[in-house]
């Protein structure tokens, strides 16, 4: 190597031109390039508000940034890397929101479909922008040059007369309004869930429609065979009734008749009962005589008795009579 004060100073100061040139432009291009991305396109009515720079996401979490917006004709193009483990399919859209009320937007891409997106664009059929300030002010005009200044007055006067004279009541109404509100907003998973038991519960009285018709058929056959029974018991009260009427009037009738028949039966029955204690005392007495004279002549040559029963009671006659005969 030629030592330093040997060398050509024009020919270092064009090699040094070029180093730097070299390094100068890969910088700018590493700040430029999108690593580990793929780059697309989405054709918007308008920009929505949207800028270079912003945020694209996919189902909610940051995936990429637009890259270049871009007017053509009657719409824009705008340009988006979007990462590349994220594959768009045929279907896919893209929608412009509103991520902070300060004015900031995001582009949200929904994949959809199979294969991969044509041309890597998504067409304007399938994109949506939200609702531009402008385009609300000045149909928003239109709706207040039809309104009469005067009566409109007329209106806000008395509804702030009607609003001061009831302050009173507006104040709580509005504080309730605020609490319930609240309320709301904390439980607002409970809410979902409520609501969501109660699509299932529709859901499920919808799928059981034919059971539940069959079943309020049944109920009124039941309810017709009810309705028959009831008029068949209240006939036979009906009846029931009248037969007791007819009875209580053979009672009436017959009441001067029937009292003195009673009374002979009564007669009769106490004639029959003294009979029948005076028969019991007469086998009583006559059982052990009886006895004592089949013991005396039963077994002798000399005197025998021969009579034919039941001339003669037998022995165990007063048990039989008095049940306290043992076997």
């Amino acid at each position: 190597m030629k030592p330093m004060n040997e060398r050509n100073p024009l020919r270092v100061g064009i090699v040094t031109l070029v180093i730097l040139g070299l390094i100068g432009a890969g910088v700018v291009y590493l700040s430029v390039a999108n690593f580990g991305t793929k780059n697309y396109t989405a054709l918007l009515e308008h920009t929505g508000g949207l800028r270079n720079g912003e945020d694209v996401q996919v189902h909610g979490v940051i995936s990429g940034k637009v890259t270049g917006i871009e007017i053509q004709d009657d719409h824009v193009q705008v340009s988006f890397a979007l990462d590349s483990d994220i594959s768009l399919g045929d279907r896919s859209s893209a929608t412009v929101k509103v991520a902070t009320l300060l004015g900031t937007h995001y582009l949200e891409v929904d994949p959809h479909g199979t294969g991969s997106l044509a041309s890597g664009q998504i067409p304007l059929e399938r994109t949506s922008v939200p609702y531009n300030l402008q385009d609300v002010i000045e149909k928003g005009s239109e709706a207040l040059d039809e309104l009469d200044p005067e009566l409109l007055a007329k209106a806000l006067t008395a509804m702030a007369g009607t609003l001061g004279a009831s302050q009173d009541e507006i104040g709580p109404a509005l504080e309730g309004v605020a609490r319930l509100s609240e309320v709301v907003s904390k439980r607002s998973d409970q809410v979902g869930g409520l609501l969501e038991s109660t699509r299932k519960v529709t859901d499920q009285l919808s799928a059981s429609s034919q059971d539940i018709v069959g079943l309020m058929k049944q109920t009124n056959l039941v309810v017709s065979e009810i309705t028959a029974r009831r008029e068949a018991i209240h006939r036979l009260l009906v009846e029931t009734t009248d037969l007791s009427k007819a009875l209580t009037a053979i009672v009436k009738s017959t009441d001067g008749k029937l009292k003195p028949a009673l009374k002979d039966v009564k007669a009769v029955l106490d004639t029959l009962n003294r009979q029948d204690k005076q028969l019991t005392r007469l086998l009583e007495n006559m059982a052990p005589a009886v006895r004592y004279v089949a013991n005396a002549t039963g077994s002798g040559p000399y005197l025998p008795l021969y009579l034919k029963p039941p001339a003669i009671p037998a022995d165990d006659t007063t048990c039989k009579l008095e049940g306290t005969c043992q076997r």
